[in-house]
């Protein structure tokens, strides 16, 4: 009987470190981690906006849609999910999904500014039991951002749902508040919600639109960062591998950062030296199977892992592996090989694996 023996690629990166010189060039990076797992724009779309914000010059609609496209253009992407929904009346633009710039842009321009002012109330508090429902089926902590002009002159007072909402959900939830508000009393309002936790940041949205205001409510609401010292990656003395004579081969793993699909820089000399093993070896196919972590919609990430999978594959293909020789499949967010309740665990399962039998 044929013995099989996994071969790990990883060895031969261990082999090619034993003629590596050490380097004590110490450098820096930047660390960027989000301060939630999920951010959640929950937008006035009353009356009540049709009017003019004075200091803009334009309508309060607008101003909310400004304000909302110069922070998703600004913000860094982060590993988490971002939902937009509405109240007056209570919509859903976009559910809570990975970061991705493009969506976020097209929901935020979907919510209308030429709006009525008439027949058009304002019904905060009823619009967050609305939004208590999407909110309950997310994990770990949650921003909610609204912006407000300081009216709520419908239904459920928003100060009794709000602290109920605390009450039930805990430290996992934290609201923050971009104002539209102009009189003293909208202002006072404003003030009121963002007093029930001192987690809340407030910020007046004809300010946001100065950068270097802006840029301040980014980090101090969306995340945090930290520099830590790195070693520089040493360069690796060239190995001669015999060409394999096993009956399987398990690559090692190929890691994607957050949402995406394309292959770091790290990984591409590893993946031509795979590329060489097996077209030393004609007769075998090679199984390509792409992952993903837990974040987002089951099916947005077996779409996700299977693009992760054929970007593997198009690799192996530019490397001069036939195309016909290569199973491209995915298996989105299933058979997590490290806990999901880690950054680093969901990060080690952003993964493609290789298997050449």
């Amino acid at each position: 009987m044929k013995s099989f023996m996994k071969v790990a690629f990883m060895s031969l990166c261990v082999i090619a470190l034993l003629g590596i010189a050490a380097t004590s060039n110490a450098q820096r990076e930047t660390i960027i981690e989000p301060r939630a797992e999920n951010f959640v724009y929950y937008v006035d779309n009353s009356g009540s906006m049709a009017f003019d914000h004075e200091k803009a010059g334009m309508k309060k609609t607008e101003v909310a849609r400004n304000v909302l496209m110069a922070i998703n253009r600004d913000i860094p992407e982060l590993d988490a999910t971002f939902g937009v929904y509405t109240f007056g009346p209570y919509k859903e633009y976009r559910p809570a999904s990975p970061f991705n710039r493009e969506a976020m842009g097209g929901a935020l321009s979907a919510i209308p500014t030429d709006i009525p002012i008439f027949d058009r109330m304002t019904p905060m508090g009823d619009g967050l039991k609305s939004l208590d429902t999407p909110l309950s089926g997310l994990k770990d902590r949650i921003a909610v951002i609204a912006l407000a002009d300081g009216e709520s002159n419908w239904g459920s007072r928003p100060q009794g749902v709000m602290k109920d909402m605390y009450d039930r959900y805990g430290d996992r939830i934290c609201f923050h508040f971009i104002s539209l508000a102009q009189t003293p009393q909208e202002k006072a309002f404003i003030g009121d919600l963002a007093a029930i936790n001192s987690c809340s940041v407030v910020a007046d949205a004809g300010s946001l639109m100065e950068d270097a205001y802006r840029a301040d409510f980014i980090e101090r609401v969306f995340y945090t960062s930290r520099e830590v010292a790195v070693t520089p990656a040493p360069t690796p003395v060239p190995v001669q591998v015999p060409a394999p004579t096993e009956e399987v081969i398990a690559f090692s793993n190929i890691n994607f950062d957050f949402d995406k699909t394309e292959i770091k820089a790290e990984y591409r000399e590893i993946l031509r030296e795979a590329a060489r093993i097996i077209n030393a070896r004609p007769a075998t196919k090679v199984t390509v199977k792409g992952y993903t972590c837990n974040i987002g919609p089951a099916d947005y990430n077996m779409g996700l892992s299977e693009r992760r999978a054929q970007a593997v594959a198009d690799f192996l293909v530019r490397e001069g592996v036939r195309r016909d020789r290569l199973d491209v499949m995915g298996y989105g967010l299933s058979n997590p090989t490290f806990t999901n309740d880690t950054r680093d665990g969901r990060a080690l399962n952003r993964r493609v694996e290789m298997l050449l039998k």
